[in-house]
């Protein structure tokens, strides 16, 4: 592959009409046929990058928008293509096309392919039509980076100039061009990748994070967002790490808002999970997955108290997957809501490219006793040491009055050590908090989940069933005093 600047330095955007040298008169016969033009001549108007820009005021609705240049009427297609290939920065990237791709990913995991092949089916309809934004999320070696150069060469096929760039690469011609012996002005290097009709950043997240990179990628990303100009970008890195400036540009989907107007699309490819997970997690079962914040019913109300508690519950739990910060637990009497709201949150997290854990409490005790007496393939140690540590741990269904003794001090070994390390955590139960601090046995974990009110949080989903006080509270003895009266 070329270096960038060579690349930019044979193909100017800055859309001015150069002046054709004055023609000498003595170079030709009178009369003569025009020599034909040399096959390397570069257009004087457009640099041969294929289209120019109107100089126009800022605020003119054609400001910034690319025309054809004159010159792309008159060369043949062959001609054409060989024009944009050189001015794409794609080098040997142009053998990385959608008819060599592998459609499903490289994952044998069923759920990653169907992931990847939407994501495929969504940068063919971009590069067909360019416009708004398409992110990709996913780890090294996904395929993030061959959608990303397929893209850029489906675009040079239909004649739309499209760049790929490496972002640590552009950082460095950047810095490089500020030096006086630059073949490439740094302002003009600058605007040419700026303004670029369709623009591919690959790499985004790898580079130095020094504050003059961060600066510079935010002044670039925040023209083409304003401008609205097509953009495709891949990373590595969960789209939550990124500051928020970036993060508002780039598409998160914990940032939109139904009335926003977002550009941008995002796809996590593939998700890294660890093996012990698979069979244990419940986002890994169909149903789960489609118990999105969208999905769950508001309206599915007793009383307008019930439908008040409901949406303040859905807010709740919406606003902690966007920021999963401290404990939440959530009551309710119906399971299907309780199942609802925190599966919603495993699966907002999940499309940020994280790998939160939900696990029901039963199943969860089952597994450990079987990994304990070597009744399963998993590790008791290394399961143990995951639940405690995982970066989100969703437990589904806390009862009362379950398991033994043995099974309360399993979960308290699990959760004590998450509440020492400050890691989120969310628990349903169909009881309320009243009755974990009153029956025996649980009191212990029970002052974990209201020990610290800040950080964490009760949520009831919806009203709960009237308790009577006579039904939880210890009996108290009555005073010798009571007695004799």
């Amino acid at each position: 592959m070329r270096r960038l600047n060579e690349v930019l330095r044979n193909a100017k955007l800055d859309g001015e009409a150069s002046k054709p040298e004055a023609e000498d008169s003595t170079s030709r016969e009178e009369g003569a046929p025009e020599a034909p033009p040399a096959v390397d001549e570069v257009c004087p108007h457009c640099h041969d990058a294929g289209f120019v820009r109107q100089d126009l005021p800022l605020d003119h609705p054609e400001f910034g928008k690319a025309l054809p240049c004159r010159c792309v009427g008159e060369e043949s297609q062959d001609v054409r293509l060989d024009r944009l290939q050189r001015y794409s920065n794609l080098g040997p990237l142009t053998r990385l096309t959608f008819d060599n791709l592998i459609r499903r990913g490289r994952s044998a995991d069923p759920r990653d392919q169907a992931r990847f092949q939407r994501c495929v089916e969504d940068a063919e309809a971009f590069a067909k039509d360019p416009e708004g934004w398409l992110v990709l999320v996913g780890a090294s070696g996904c395929g993030k980076t061959h959608i990303g150069a397929a893209i850029a060469n489906r675009c040079l096929e239909h004649g739309v100039p499209a760049l790929f760039v490496v972002v640590p690469d552009l950082l460095d011609h950047l810095r490089a061009a500020y030096k006086p012996s630059a073949e490439v002005d740094y302002d003009q290097l600058f605007e040419q990748v700026r303004t670029t009709p369709v623009l591919i950043l690959d790499d985004l997240g790898t580079q130095s994070a020094t504050p003059w990179a961060e600066e510079k990628l935010f002044q670039i990303i925040n023209h083409r967002f304003n401008a609205r100009l097509p953009t495709v970008v891949t990373t590595n890195v969960p789209l939550n790490k990124f500051d928020d400036r970036l993060r508002t540009r780039l598409g998160d989907p914990s940032l939109s808002q139904p009335h926003a107007d977002p550009i941008a699309v995002v796809h996590t490819l593939e998700e890294r999970r660890p093996q012990e997970y698979r069979e244990l997690n419940m986002l890994e079962f169909s149903m789960i997955r489609d118990m999105t914040f969208e999905s769950f019913d508001l309206l599915d109300a007793r009383s307008q108290r019930d439908r008040n508690l409901r949406e303040n519950a859905h807010r709740q739990a919406l606003r902690y997957a966007d920021k999963p910060d401290g404990w939440m637990v959530f009551l309710g009497n119906r399971s299907r809501d309780r199942t609802h709201l925190i599966a919603a949150i495993g699966n907002q997290r999940r499309r940020f490219g994280e790998s939160p854990l939900l696990v029901q409490v039963q199943p969860l005790l089952d597994e450990l006793r079987r990994a304990m007496f070597g009744e399963d393939t998993s590790d008791y140690y290394e399961l143990k040491r995951q639940l405690r540590t995982c970066p989100l741990l969703l437990l589904d269904d806390l009862e009362i009055g379950m398991g033994s003794d043995r099974s309360r001090q399993e979960l308290f070994q699990l959760l004590n050590p998450r509440y020492l390390a400050r890691l989120p955590t969310v628990i349903t139960t169909p009881d309320s908090i009243n009755r974990l601090l009153t029956d025996t046995g649980w009191e212990r974990l029970a002052r974990l989940l209201v020990g610290d009110a800040d950080f964490c949080s009760v949520v009831p989903i919806g009203e709960m069933s009237v308790e009577k006080v006579e039904a939880v509270a210890p009996k108290r003895r009555r005073s010798p005093r009571q007695k004799s009266g």
